[in-house]
């Protein structure tokens, strides 16, 4: 990162809230700011339009670089599968697309998608993001002096990616709760094997995927957006077991 741009300023997108962590220092991060912002969910016709408001009059201070979150409830995801033959960008954007359009119809050509990294052959995990969205956060930062838009990302991917190194070989499960809904990925033997991003509380979706994946599964699973259901009663342990599974909470 450039010294102009020694601070970087963490906005995550949800449907009632922004929310914000700004980081300084080049070598060794600091974190010297949080905070949150209400924005109303019913503003406009999609559920994003009431975020995108709040954020183009959020008031920034000083130089910074910006990583901007999704809440998963503005992402669709998928697991798919993948072939090395998809050579050119315009060939792999147009595979997502027949995903997507097969799972969620006309609607997804209104999309941005991508696909993560992996092995020519194995499974991708696949986002889609509505494009007036991503269209909007652009034009958000557009004429901010001193406000560098680095980066958009679905929190899917965004907290996989910080906790990667703590995922065992064995595999986990990464649970994202959020109000009324939940995102549960399975990432095992090195490759993606589900998804569900889905209305409904968090630990009835984990327990629906462990009986729908076939296969060995691990039992651990990384949680965030709420407290393990053992915390409760041993709040000093950060992994806790349950029902089989051996909770640990993310960190914010």
């Amino acid at each position: 990162m450039s010294p102009l741009f020694s601070d970087r300023l963490v906005i995550g997108l949800a449907p009632a809230a922004l929310s914000g962590l700004r980081f300084r220092g080049l070598l060794k991060e600091k974190l010297v700011e949080s905070g949150s912002v209400a924005c109303d969910p019913a503003f406009g016709n999609e559920p994003w339009q009431g975020a995108v408001a709040a954020l183009k009059a959020l008031r920034i201070k000083g130089r910074a670089r910006v990583t901007v979150v999704l809440a998963n409830h503005f992402v669709r995801y998928a697991v798919v599968p993948w072939s090395g033959a998809l050579g050119t960008e315009q060939e792999r954007q147009a595979y997502l697309l027949h995903h997507f359009a097969k799972i969620h119809g006309e609607r997804a050509k209104g999309w941005s998608m991508r696909a993560s990294p992996g092995a020519a052959n194995e499974p991708r995990l696949a986002s889609a993001v509505d494009s007036s969205l991503i269209s909007e956060i652009k034009q958000a930062f557009q004429k901010r002096p001193g406000v560098r838009l680095g980066s958009i990302q679905p929190q899917l991917m965004a907290k996989f990616n910080a906790a990667r190194a703590t995922v065992p070989a064995a595999g986990a499960w990464l649970v994202l709760a959020e109000p009324e809904r939940a995102c549960v990925a399975l990432h095992a033997g090195g490759r993606w094997r589900s998804v569900q991003n889905a209305k409904g509380a968090w630990l009835d979706l984990l327990e629906r995927e462990r009986h729908r994946v076939e296969g060995e599964l691990p039992d651990l699973v990384l949680l965030a957006g709420a407290a393990s259901p053992a915390a409760a009663s041993s709040p000093a342990s950060s992994a806790e077991s349950r029902g089989g599974w051996n909770f640990r909470e993310l960190a914010a």
